[in-house]
């Protein structure tokens, strides 16, 4: 079986939620963006209904693209301020 394993941060309120502000994580595939945000919401249930966006690699990634062993994925809630 192929295991994926990438590295998460979190900022902002998603850090509070999960307690951390990074963690690496394994799954059995690859996933979509899309995917790995219905399993991140099923670990971390108090995320849900509050708006973040993800980023593969740095860059802000819609949920049809799709993650990588090795990927680093960061969770961003909306910014305030100028």
């Amino acid at each position: 079986m192929l295991i994926m394993e990438i590295t998460v941060r979190y900022y902002g309120m998603l850090a509070e939620i999960t307690g951390q502000s990074a963690e690496n994580l394994a799954f059995a595939e690859n996933m979509s963006v899309g995917k790995f945000r219905e399993e991140i919401l099923s670990r971390y249930p108090g995320m849900t209904g509050k708006k973040f966006k993800v980023a593969v690699n740095l860059q802000i990634a819609d949920d049809d693209i799709f993650i990588e062993s090795g990927c680093e994925i960061a969770l961003l809630p909306p910014f305030a301020g100028g």
